[in-house]
């Protein structure tokens, strides 16, 4: 038997949000630790997002005179074991390069003093805060890794899943006639508080 359409969209609805619960979880966390982060830093006697300091090491590495700046961080964190997604700032014709390797739960920051040939390697302090708030910020398809490509594709995928839930919800409230009324009187009510608050803020 063939679904009707009210079941399809019903069960595609509930379906989503179970497959995409630990990205809403994610976001929804990440959302209260951006609106109270005064008071989420206090816990941590202010220490929120502090890099320690794990070791310095010398590194002599010979690069080509073509390479970027994203090969250079790309071969160090290889040498260190620590390849992955990462971010690097600087040149390569600069003194030093600041390259960041985003892992999932921390990140490690190293400088590469390239006119000293020396590393300095450091590791963000694990915490529950700054990890939901790094992969909320996790995003794009830069990266040439596949999982980093997957957790783009996922992103999307969350921002496919609020439109649909939106629209199907509008649907199913419709649906239910005796909560017309009631379901519009709530949302001009939203509607009138975002445009207030668009027109104050």
């Amino acid at each position: 038997m063939n679904p009707t359409p009210a079941k399809l969209i019903r069960r595609t609805h509930m379906y989503l949000a179970l497959f995409l619960t630990p990205w809403m979880v994610i976001y929804a966390l990440s959302g209260l630790v951006l609106n109270h982060q005064e008071t989420v830093r206090g816990w941590y006697g202010g220490k929120f997002n502090d890099f320690e300091k794990i070791e310095e090491r010398p590194y002599a590495a010979a690069f080509s005179a073509d390479a970027d700046a994203r090969m250079i961080g790309g071969q160090v964190l290889a040498d260190l074991g620590l390849a992955g997604a990462f971010n690097v700032q600087g040149t390569p014709n600069q003194p030093k390069l600041v390259i960041t390797r985003n892992a999932a739960f921390t990140a490690h920051r190293v400088t590469y003093f390239r006119t000293e040939n020396r590393l300095l390697i450091e590791k963000l302090a694990l915490n529950a805060p700054m990890t939901v708030n790094r992969l909320h910020f996790r995003h794009g398809y830069e990266q040439p890794f596949i999982p980093a490509k997957i957790w783009g594709f996922m992103v999307d995928l969350a921002i496919v899943g609020l439109l649909f839930w939106i629209v199907s919800g509008i649907w199913m409230w419709w649906e239910i006639k005796p909560a017309r009324t009631t379901g519009a009187i709530f949302a001009l009510i939203g509607f009138g508080a975002f445009s207030l608050l668009l027109a104050t803020i």
